[in-house]
């Protein structure tokens, strides 16, 4: 495990702050920027920023929202599912 420098107590908590109301307050341990995690050689970040869509979750090294991840697939499957 590497050390990151501090983001700042204002920072981290507002980010933990958006956690906790996500459901979430372990999520506040990720990486801050896409800059960080693949520094470290993570999978995932988190800002505490909403995404386009309104969620509040980590994102991918592509910058795609998990929860955007997870809707698209199952979007995906559906319609794989009625092409059949």
């Amino acid at each position: 495990m590497t050390h990151r420098d501090f983001e700042g107590w204002d920072e981290y908590s507002r980010r933990l702050a958006a956690a906790t109301d996500a459901g979430s307050p372990e999520w506040a341990r990720l990486p801050q920027s896409r800059d960080v995690m693949l520094a470290e050689g993570g999978k995932l970040y988190f800002t505490g920023i909403p995404c386009k869509n309104g969620h509040v979750s980590p994102r991918d090294g592509n910058r795609n929202c998990t929860q955007c991840s997870v809707a698209n697939m199952r979007a995906y499957y559906e319609r794989q599912k009625n092409a059949v």
